[in-house]
C-alpha cells in the first residue's frame, strides 16, 4: 500500500496563479455561480468505445450542447500534475470550492446558461428548451467523487473490457504513454483502497505484488490494465453510493442488445429523456453500412479479438489477475482470448 500522493508546493503555486488569471480574465465570481445540476458528464477511459457512444449521442440527439475533452481545451491551460499527463489527478473525495477542476466545470455551466458558442459542436437549434449540456472527458477520473459532492452533476460512466482498453491505448499512444501513469500509482493509495476496496484489500495487494515482480516492460503494461480495472470498479461503487447522480453503461451488457442502453440514458439525462433515448435506439446506425441490427458485436469498436501490442501471454496473465479479483466478468475471457 502506497503513501498518500500529496500535492507539491510547485503545483499549489501553479493553481494559485491559475485562479488569479481566471479572476483577471473573466470575473472573480466566474466558476462559482454555475449550476452543477446542468452538467451531464460522460466519463470513461479513453478508447474507441466511449468515443463511439458520444458520436451516437450527438448524431441521434443533435440539439444538445456537446463539448469533447473540456479540460484539455480550456484556457488558461489547466495543470493538475507536473508529471507527464498534466490533467491527471490522484483520488479526491473532496476538493475546495475554488479548486480549478470545480471552477472549470462551473464556468462551462455558466457559459451554457448564457448560450455562448464556446463548444466545438454548436447547437443546430439554439431555440430548443430541452437542450442539455453534455461534456465528454477521459481525464481526472479519480476526482469524480469530489465533483459529485461539490457540483451535484449527472455522471454517466462508460465501462468496458480493461484488457482491450489497454491494447487500444498502447496502439494509439505507445507502451510508454504517460496516460494513466499517475492513476496507476494513485489506485494503490491508502485512501483509494480504503474507500473502494476495503473488503478486497488483501487480494488487490497480492495482485499488485505479483505485477511488481514482472520484468519492467511487462510490468508497465500489466499495471496499466490493473489500474483500468480498479478505476472501473470505482465507477460501479460510485453508482451504488450516488444512484441519483451516477449511472454506469457496461459494454458487456449492451453488446448483444442495445436496448440495455435505454434505462441508463434515462437515469442520466432525466425522466423527460424517454423519447430521446428511444430516438437514439431507433435511428443510430450500429453497423458501418448503416443497417440497424440488435447486436453491436461486429460494429462496436471494442469487439476486437486480435492484439498487436499485448502478447497472448500478456492477455492471459491480465485476465487471470483481474478475474481472480472479481474485477471483470469471467465470461469475457474465453470470447477474447480465443482470438489472441
Amino acid at each position: 500500500m502506497k503513501k498518500p500522493l500529496r500535492q507539491n508546493n510547485r503545483l499549489s503555486i501553479s493553481q494559485l496563479i491559475w485562479n488569479t488569471r481566471i479572476n483577471y480574465q473573466f470575473l472573480p465570481h466566474a466558476g462559482y455561480m454555475g449550476n452543477g445540476g446542468d452538467i451531464h458528464l460522460l466519463l470513461g477511459i479513453n478508447g474507441t468505445g466511449i468515443n463511439h457512444l458520444a458520436q451516437l449521442l450527438s448524431q441521434a440527439l443533435p440539439n444538445n450542447h456537446y463539448i469533447n475533452y473540456p479540460l484539455a481545451k480550456f484556457e488558461p491551460k489547466l495543470t493538475f500534475s507536473n508529471l507527464g499527463d498534466r490533467l491527471a489527478t490522484p483520488y479526491h473525495k473532496k476538493l475546495a470550492t475554488d479548486h480549478p477542476l470545480n471552477r472549470v466545470y462551473r464556468i462551462y455551466a455558466e457559459r451554457y446558461l448564457l448560450k455562448t458558442t464556446h463548444d466545438l459542436q454548436p447547437i443546430e437549434d439554439d431555440t430548443s428548451q430541452h437542450a442539455l449540456l453534455i461534456l465528454k472527458e477521459t481525464h481526472a477520473l479519480l476526482a469524480t467523487e469530489a465533483l459529485l459532492r461539490e457540483l451535484k452533476c449527472h455522471v454517466l460512466f462508460y465501462a468496458s473490457d480493461p484488457v482491450i482498453l489497454a491494447e487500444q491505448i498502447f496502439q494509439r499512444e505507445g507502451v510508454n504513454t504517460s496516460y494513466l501513469d499517475l492513476e496507476s500509482e494513485a489506485v494503490m493509495d491508502h485512501y483509494f483502497l480504503k474507500r473502494f476496496l476495503a473488503h478486497d484489500l488483501h487480494a488487490v495487494l497480492h495482485a499488485y505484488k505479483l505485477i511488481q515482480r514482472l520484468p519492467r516492460h511487462q510490468r508497465r503494461m500489466q499495471i496499466k490494465i490493473f489500474a483500468i480495472s480498479l478505476i472501473q470498479h470505482m465507477f460501479r461503487m460510485l453508482a451504488a453510493r450516488y444512484p441519483e447522480l451516477v449511472t454506469v453503461i457496461d459494454f458487456a451488457l449492451i453488446e448483444n442488445d442495445p436496448k440495455h442502453l435505454q434505462f441508463p440514458l434515462i437515469n442520466w439525462l432525466g425522466p423527460n429523456s424517454l423519447e430521446h433515448s428511444k430516438h437514439l435506439l431507433d435511428t443510430a446506425s450500429f453497423t458501418p453500412d448503416g443497417k440497424k441490427v440488435r447486436r453491436w458485436t461486429r460494429s462496436w469498436p471494442e469487439s476486437i479479438n486480435i492484439f498487436e501490442i499485448l502478447s497472448a501471454e500478456d492477455v492471459r496473465m491480465a485476465y487471470q489477475l483481474i478475474i481472480n479479483r472479481e474485477l471483470i466478468h469471467d465470461e469475457v475471457q474465453p470470447k477474447i482470448c480465443n482470438g489472441s
